[in-house]
């Protein structure tokens, strides 16, 4: 009888568990960080993050990343469901260029695309473009901005790095 009981109570125990695991929420954003109000950065969301960023107040969604690196289209399409605006930026991990810096920021500035969410793989690019933006716009020294930029993502990827200091040399204002 004892062993029927602990036999019933484990089995109890094992389904209710299975049940809770099925229940739980999609694991959180890779590197997701609030940098204010207007602005959060992190790796790539799943479809299912795209519902909970709009209601925590997210409008727009701007993906660093090229389209046959992951289900942009997907992405795309979900975002514009739920209303919220979608922008694409396709670069290329080891390649980033000036013009795709410069299409970033124009999106960035303009107060309709705000509250943003900016994302990319893992936040590595979203954070050398990141760092761009404060010094360049914000007025921000290069060592405060590569701080933060770390806190993004940007860590142990001295290409991207250096992509964005020789940007803001050229772009800084002077």
């Amino acid at each position: 009888m004892i062993k029927q009981f602990a036999f019933v109570a484990a089995l109890t125990l094992l389904l209710n568990s299975g049940a809770v695991l099925f229940q739980q929420e999609a694991p959180p954003i890779r590197n997701f960080l609030r940098v204010n109000e207007q602005f959060c950065t992190g790796g790539q969301p799943r479809v299912e993050h795209l519902a909970k960023l709009k209601a925590d107040g997210i409008t727009t969604i701007i993906n660093l990343r090229p389209a046959g690196e992951h289900r942009a289209a997907e992405e795309e399409a979900m975002a514009k469901e739920l209303g919220l605006r979608y922008f694409n930026i396709p670069v290329v991990f080891a390649d980033p260029k000036d013009e795709q810096v410069d299409e970033f920021l124009k999106i960035t500035d303009d107060p309709k695309n705000r509250p943003a969410f900016i994302h990319c793989a893992g936040a590595i690019r979203v954070g050398a473009f990141w760092m761009i933006r404060r010094v360049v716009r914000d007025g921000w020294t290069i060592e405060a901005a590569e701080e933060e930029a770390k806190k993004i993502g940007l860590r142990e990827s001295p290409h991207l790095n250096e992509f964005a200091r020789k940007y803001i040399e050229r772009h800084r204002k002077k």
